[in-house]
């Protein structure tokens, strides 16, 4: 395995590294050709210590969603600082990936290349679709705060905060597919849109200024 993954550093016990490993062999291989073996092999683990813990593949592919919402909070957690602007692109710096102009991780692509076949599972797999309405659920639950804190400071415009909440996450959801379906690189003029949208839309000062 890698000596680090996205999810910030080596893995502290078991089940951490069979995410990480999970992780890894998702990207190398996609999900049809994903097997245990090929999990096990980006670990230090036995092919029987995932059988200990998990019944299959699929088992271990849907903790892995479970796990991707939990580094996800904790990512917010550690990022929030109770300025409602900064805290909503942190938002949106954890899910697409830090802006391109400003650094971005040159593992973006895989990561959400990742996310976004493990969702695909979500078609026709109920456990999966069950799964992921949970996952779009907690980040709405992220968001609408986030909002709400905004409004009640007088930093964003009066707006119904679960409605930007999902329509926000569904702008987040376009992107993902546009930047790992296609050849080439969508996500800069993407990001400049959905910021524009934000300036525009969301945050009072910024309009202010621009009707000034």
């Amino acid at each position: 395995m890698s000596d680090t993954t996205d999810f910030g550093g080596d893995p502290t016990d078991t089940h951490d590294a069979i995410m990480c490993g999970t992780y890894d062999a998702l990207r190398k291989h996609g999900y049809a050709g994903l097997s245990i073996q090929r999990i096990a092999d980006e670990t230090d683990l036995s092919k029987s210590t995932f059988y200990h813990h998990f019944d299959g593949k699929d088992e271990i592919l849907l903790s892995f969603a479970d796990y991707i919402l939990e580094q996800f909070t904790r990512g917010l957690r550690i990022g929030s600082t109770g300025d409602p602007v900064t805290d909503l692109y942190t938002f949106l710096d954890l899910t697409l990936g830090i802006h391109p102009a400003d650094g971005d991780s040159p593992n973006t692509e895989q990561r959400l290349g990742a996310y976004l076949e493990l969702r695909s599972q979500a078609i026709h797999d109920p456990a999966f679709r069950e799964t992921f309405t949970e996952m779009s659920e907690g980040y709405v639950d992220h968001l609408v705060p986030i909002l709400q804190d905004g409004m009640d400071q007088g930093v964003f415009a009066d707006v119904d905060p679960e409605r930007t909440a999902r329509f926000l996450l569904a702008i987040v959801d376009g992107i993902i597919v546009e930047v790992t379906t296609r050849t080439d690189d969508q996500r800069p003029l993407l990001w400049d849109a959905l910021e524009a949208y934000i300036e525009e839309s969301i945050i009072v000062a910024k309009r202010q200024q621009t009707d000034s």
